[in-house]
């Protein structure tokens, strides 16, 4: 990020005298709440300690960015931070006056905190893999980093109805997930060279929306222009009495999609007009200014035979890049935590072992680039003496959630410790290598949970979805439980997962989403993906396998 420290520094200045006011009772905690929340900093645990959230444009992050995220989870966050499904990292149990030295920590590697939560442009999101894979059309990163520098300090930011998402994909594959995003941006190419295809008006939350086609092919001349009409209309039209309804969804949905769409167009062709030239010069600028750190030197062929579960980490967790002789490899996080030991460890890993820098991903995990492959066998043992090197990223055992009831306030259930207990359901009776044999029969497969409806672990986007719920029994007493959802994806074709009849005690979902997994190895036709046999199967009869593990538990 390439904004002046002078403004980061003065808006952390502004921080610090907020929070003072605020313990001297010269701001009351309503009138400090948006103060708080525009730094990044959550009220948690009865409003008695604080969560800070830390962007991280496109996941990017160097190593010293590492050794500042290290520092301070040492210092201030009881040696654990989290990684979340926007690429951002979350540090719990601060004091509020911790805030501000946390934040100037940050400041100094080029890390900030502005915008964060509160009703801002959040944090902007790009695919882990942009540059470094076959598929995509060209990197996209460059202009997620403009577009951060763009808006962070833009006249509209902090003062939107509600909170505000971009993301952008440089392939089909759509790893940064745009069509759940109030802009979503897929590489093009046309006549007028590289582009992008606009979506719009995305999200999740109780009621999800995928987004709408705005604009077929845009030049990355008009990037600008095409974003800041996307804002201007959210801010002059959007919702600002009921927050329930005030995303920019809910305004499409108010006025129709083909009013809404006129209103961009009108607002893209006045800002155009006034200063279209000015804000390409712009976006040229600030995108030629990006540089990813110089990759390693690629090193001998060694012999990288290792044991069996060096194979297995290789077979799961890494893939060839399309530079020749380098590889990407994904070191999992268990459900997005990792230490302050492991980020230094991490730091001196990614300098050693690939260009100095990692990307946090949209599914809680870091991956390294820019790893030579004669040295992936050497990283693994690298990582397992930290403990990271667990196999399977992206199976079903690399659960996705947010941190529920432990941690939030919102929060209905404790959602991370459900996915904890998955794997011990795959094989009753079984051993860890029949559940590892389970595992990788499966294949790739995502199970999202969020502990109360707004979706923070994208329940709606998965494989298989998991909202937390209290649901009271017999007796009278609430007990915590799951509602799921199957079949939900992101990318051109993205829908939103199926809800399941009936809902399930906390204690049962391992179980039931165990019994779901067996069936579709089981049933599923050849290359089937389990979104395609959710549709052909139909969501009765996936309910009817799943809950008949429950032992008649689920109601």
């Amino acid at each position: 990020m390439s904004q002046p420290v002078e403004r980061l520094a003065a808006a952390i200045d502004e921080h610090a005298e907020n929070v003072a006011k605020f313990k001297r009772g010269e701001l009351t905690p309503d009138q400090f709440r948006p103060m708080r929340l525009a730094m990044g900093v959550y009220a948690q645990l009865a409003h008695v300690k604080h969560m800070q959230r830390i962007k991280i444009p496109g996941g990017q992050l160097t190593a010293a960015q590492l050794e500042a995220l290290a520092e301070v989870t040492e210092r201030w966050g009881r040696g654990l931070a989290h990684v979340t499904t926007r690429q951002d990292i979350q540090l719990h149990y601060l004091e509020i006056e911790e805030t501000i030295d946390l934040q100037r920590v940050l400041a100094r590697a080029g890390v900030t905190t502005v915008g964060a939560c509160a009703d801002t442009l959040r944090n902007i999101t790009s695919s882990h893999l942009a540059g470094v894979v076959e598929d995509e059309v060209f990197d996209v990163t460059p202009y997620a980093h403009a577009l951060t520098d763009h808006f962070l300090f833009h006249e509209h930011n902090r003062r939107l109805p509600r909170k505000f998402k971009i993301g952008l994909s440089g392939s089909a594959r759509d790893h940064a997930q745009i069509m759940i995003n109030d802009v979503g941006l897929l590489a093009k190419v046309g006549d007028l060279g590289q582009g992008f295809a606009v979506y719009v008006a995305g999200g999740l939350g109780s009621t999800p929306e995928i987004a709408h086609l705005w604009r077929e092919f845009i030049p990355v001349s008009d990037l600008l222009p095409v974003c800041e009409a996307v804002v201007s209309v959210f801010h002059r039209d959007g919702e600002r009495k009921n927050r329930k309804k005030a995303r920019l969804k809910f305004l499409l949905r108010k006025i129709g999609e083909a009013e809404f769409l006129r209103r961009l167009d009108e607002e893209f062709d006045r800002i155009k007009a006034a200063r279209g030239d000015e804000l390409a010069a712009e976006i040229a600028r600030r995108a030629s200014e990006y540089r990813e750190s110089e990759p390693p030197p690629l090193s001998p062929s060694r012999d990288t035979l290792g044991d069996g579960a060096y194979a297995r980490w290789k077979r799961t967790n890494t893939i060839p890049q399309k530079q020749p002789g380098y590889r990407v490899a994904t070191v999992k996080l268990p459900l997005g935590d990792i230490t302050s030991e492991q980020l230094k460890s991490l730091a001196d890993i990614s300098r050693r072992f690939s260009n100095g820098e990692v990307r946090a991903t949209n599914t809680q995990n870091f991956v390294l680039r820019w790893v030579p492959e004669g040295q992936l066998l050497s990283l693994h043992r690298e990582l397992s003496q930290i403990g990271l090197a667990e196999a399977d990223a992206g199976h079903i055992t690399d659960v996705v959630a947010c941190p529920g009831g432990d941690y939030c306030t919102l929060a209905i259930t404790k959602s991370m410790q459900v996915g904890s207990r998955i794997r011990e359901h795959l094989v009753p009776n079984g051993s860890r290598q029949e559940a590892d044999d389970f595992v990788s029969a499966l294949g790739e497969f995502d199970i999202k949970i969020s502990g109360c409806p707004n979706s923070c672990g994208q329940h709606h986007v998965a494989d298989i979805g998991m909202t937390g719920l209290m649901v009271k029994g017999k007796d009278g007493v609430e007990r915590p439980h799951y509602s799921l959802r199957v079949g939900g994806c992101c990318g051109p074709s993205a829908r939103i997962g199926e809800r399941l009849d009936g809902r399930i005690p906390e204690e049962e979902t391992p179980k039931v989403i165990a019994a779901i997994a067996r069936h579709y190895v089981a049933e599923r036709a050849e290359g089937e993906s389990f979104r395609d046999f959710v549709a052909r199967k139909g969501a009765p009869e996936i309910t009817r396998i799943g809950f008949a593990a429950a032992e008649g538990a689920a109601i």
